[in-house]
């Protein structure tokens, strides 16, 4: 206007302007990213629950089998520290997996679904629902059967057994209580039929990962005290 040149600062002259939108442009590409991971997942999950609505059994069996023998395995390696998988353990958890993990969850998650639609759905019956696992089927069938498949592979004897579910129990179950107890809950309110047991499956890879430690911790205790004892036995 008056015959004077404004030139851009000193630390800014000479290198090249970024591109209009160039922000716009990098978290359009992050959107669609993000998108297409929505839709590959979205896309599994409706093919889970068409193959669930067509063989219910037998895919709940290969999922329990999968999750919680992977789940036993992530303890065995990066909780306990062990340097590699015991087999004789991996073994015994893949039939606790199969059966308790896959076919009983089955079955708890759809008579949990029935008691969920016979009180009208919604928070209260979400809410009983999630009772009835961490009240139930937890102590009374999970608790007592896991311990009994680690027992047999550590090669404990049933008095050993008892006497670990015994001394972990409490802990065992207030972690259930803790980890799977809101799980359920979100399960039951916000997750469709065919998905609530993988879902449950997926809560209760932490929560076994939390049994696991103190099962390893009664274990040695457990183990150590039948040694005392059995040492006191005066020979005949």
């Amino acid at each position: 206007m008056f015959g004077v040149r404004i030139q851009p600062p000193a630390s800014t002259r000479g290198r090249p302007r970024p591109a209009p939108g160039a922000a716009v442009r990098a978290a359009s590409r992050s959107a669609r990213s993000a998108s297409r991971g929505g839709a590959m997942l979205s896309r599994l999950a409706v093919a889970y629950a068409d193959a669930y609505a067509r063989r219910p059994l037998p895919l709940a069996v290969a999922t329990g089998l999968t999750v919680k023998t992977g789940a036993d395995a992530f303890a065995q390696l990066a909780v306990e520290g062990r340097p590699r998988l015991d087999a004789r353990r991996t073994l015994a958890m893949a039939a606790f997996s199969a059966t308790v993990g896959g076919g009983c969850n089955y079955v708890f998650v759809r008579e949990a679904s029935r008691l969920l639609a016979a009180l009208g759905g919604g928070a209260r019956g979400a809410a009983a629902a999630a009772a009835a696992d961490v009240c139930v089927f937890c102590p009374l069938l999970y608790l007592p059967t896991y311990t009994l498949a680690m027992g047999a592979a550590a090669g404990a004897s049933l008095d050993q057994v008892a006497a670990q579910l015994r001394a972990g129990y409490g802990d065992s179950w207030a972690a259930s209580a803790a980890i799977m107890g809101p799980a359920q809950l979100a399960n039951f309110l916000f997750v469709p039929y065919a998905l609530r047991l993988p879902v449950m499956l997926s809560a209760a890879f932490a929560y076994n990962a939390t049994v696991s430690v103190i099962n390893m911790r009664v274990s040695s205790r457990t183990f150590a005290l039948a040694g005392e004892a059995r040492d006191a036995v005066p020979a005949r």
